[in-house]
């Protein structure tokens, strides 16, 4: 069967060129896809590599443990995308989601269907924002740099730190925000993958009538940019009210608060260094509890991280974290978590919130 190709009228429409066509069905054309059809493709879609997550993690689970797979949950996520990704859009075949709503990718600069470099190149921009956005980006990048930099500072340390920096600034963060009141304005493209590598959908179903058509998008779009704005701008107000409260304050409070932050250079460098020496070794995984090893072997403190007695895992010494959401888990299997998210109920952690428990 010949590629697809495209006619070259006012919208983007594709021309189905099945061996020789004559007749009526010579310039056969389709109209761009509808939000709804798009939305509910991916929803679809998304559906569908959720299973597969699923059933790969409970393979690897009995193969590796769960502590295993709940550090490397970000990679298997992306793993399991880019397979489902390229056994469909990468074999030029449509999605599973693409199926359920009769729509199909096209390539609008040259009105044709994608090519195989370009299906490529449309995977790994649909692959790029889930490493990028996630916590765990910035953070190897900002550790990378931070150990590179206490050996020598170069330009590559420089430029990780400078990376770490736009990962973590709060334009890049609020990217995926714009993206999504961008769609509900022109629908077009739901995924930024997609918008960069200029991949829209036509859709396959005949047009409807214009009382039949779905409702458009733009008010919850706008809706959402409304509270985008009232959000920036509450920010934005907090920090000038604290700056000038810190503005108004005497100068000799701010010189007081200045002491306070900077020490003392000159006691410093006049103290004369010490050395330390370390006669024996030092176990930070030690055990620091008051439990018997009998009810430390007890079946109910099992953490179910690394399916070990809480407190005793890499890192612990004989401490437990008790999350906001009330599930215990050893102090250093918590520590290693890609995702800040509890293990077992999802709700989102934030480490600082965290209590430290010893003899539980």
């Amino acid at each position: 069967m010949d590629t697809p190709t495209a006619s070259t009228s006012r919208n983007p429409t594709l021309t189905a060129v099945s061996g020789q066509l004559n007749g009526e069905y010579a310039n056969l054309s389709f109209k761009p896809a509808s939000q709804a059809q798009i939305l509910r493709s991916h929803q679809r879609d998304v559906a569908q590599i959720s299973r597969l997550k699923e059933l790969v993690a409970e393979i690897l689970r009995s193969l590796a443990g769960t502590r295993w797979i709940t550090h490397k949950q970000t990679l298997i996520d992306v793993l399991v995308k880019a397979v489902y990704l390229t056994l469909t859009l990468g074999r030029g075949q449509q999605t599973l989601g693409e199926e359920y709503t009769d729509i199909l990718p096209f390539f609008r600069r040259s009105h044709s269907l994608p090519s195989k470099w370009r299906r490529l190149f449309t995977i790994v921009f649909l692959l790029l924002p889930t490493l990028l956005a996630s916590p765990e980006a910035a953070r190897l990048v900002r550790h990378e740099s931070t150990r590179d930099h206490a050996a020598l500072p170069t330009r590559w340390t420089r430029y990780q730190e400078a990376c770490a920096k736009i990962l973590e600034s709060p334009c890049v963060q609020a990217l995926p925000e714009l993206h999504m009141i961008a769609f509900l304005f022109r629908g077009r493209f739901f995924e930024l993958g997609r918008r960069l590598a200029g991949l829209s959908y036509v859709s396959l179903l005949p047009p409807k009538p214009i009382d039949q058509r779905p409702a458009s998008y733009e008010p919850l779009g706008l809706f959402l940019l409304i509270r985008f704005l009232a959000r920036i701008f509450a920010q934005r107000q907090n920090s000038d009210v604290g700056n000038q409260e810190s503005l108004s304050r005497p100068p000799i409070m701010r010189l007081q608060d200045s002491q306070k932050v900077a020490p003392n250079v000159s006691n410093n460098l006049s103290q004369p260094k010490e050395t330390i020496l370390v006669t024996s070794p030092m176990s930070f995984d030690s055990s620091n509890t008051y439990l018997t090893p009998e009810a430390i072997e007890l079946p109910e403190r099992q953490c179910t991280l690394c399916l070990e007695s809480r407190g005793t895992g890499e890192g612990s010494g004989g401490t437990v974290a008790v999350t906001e959401c009330g599930h215990i888990f050893c102090w250093g299997c918590l520590g290693g978590l890609e995702k800040l998210e509890c293990p077992l109920c999802r709700q989102s952690l934030r480490m600082e919130r965290l209590i430290a428990a010893y003899n539980l």
